[in-house]
């Protein structure tokens, strides 16, 4: 099994020192805080959910995935949140959320690229994501991180990116 690490963010880019870590349920409260504070609501294809307790079921799902990445800001508050929704075939659909005030300071780039590699060290060989043509943010984002655009279906880009083999998993390391 491959050992990653966390990341840190730090200086005048990132706001303060943020921390990348991969987290499951125990951080439920800290998620369910983050996306109550999250705006804009539904954005995202109707996500986050709009009605709390949606959201929060939808953030217990969400931490089911095996790949499940959270950014924290120096206080301890979750201000970023990616998780890639597996399926039996070995690709994942990748969800990526970053607070308002974070953005434009690395915390997504971060977290993505954080998910791909424990993705990777999973067995995951393909994520993709279906995005807005509204979100250039997003697609922005993506597209720095190696996803290419697919397919256009109205009214979304298909993105997705190959993953390499993760060395230590197919015993050739």
């Amino acid at each position: 099994m491959t050992t990653i690490q966390n990341r840190t963010l730090t200086g005048e880019a990132a706001g303060s020192d943020i921390q990348i870590r991969a987290e499951g349920a125990f951080e439920r409260d800290l998620l369910v805080k983050m996306y109550d504070e999250f705006e804009p609501l539904g954005a995202a294809f109707g996500l986050p959910p709009y009605s709390a307790e949606a959201r929060r079921q939808w953030i217990v799902v969400a931490l089911k995935n095996e790949v499940n990445v959270v950014a924290f800001a120096a206080g301890g508050a979750a201000v970023g949140h990616c998780f890639l929704v597996a399926d039996p075939e070995g690709s994942a659909e990748i969800a990526i959320f970053v607070r308002q005030e974070y953005r434009r300071r690395g915390v997504g780039k971060a977290l993505v690229r954080s998910a791909l590699e424990r993705g990777a060290a999973a067995g995951i060989r393909r994520v993709w994501s279906i995005t807005s043509p509204e979100n250039r943010a997003a697609l922005r984002l993506q597209q720095s991180c190696g996803f290419r655009v697919t397919n256009f279906v109205f009214p979304a880009f298909e993105m997705e990116i190959t993953l390499p083999p993760d060395a230590n998993r197919s015993g050739t390391a």
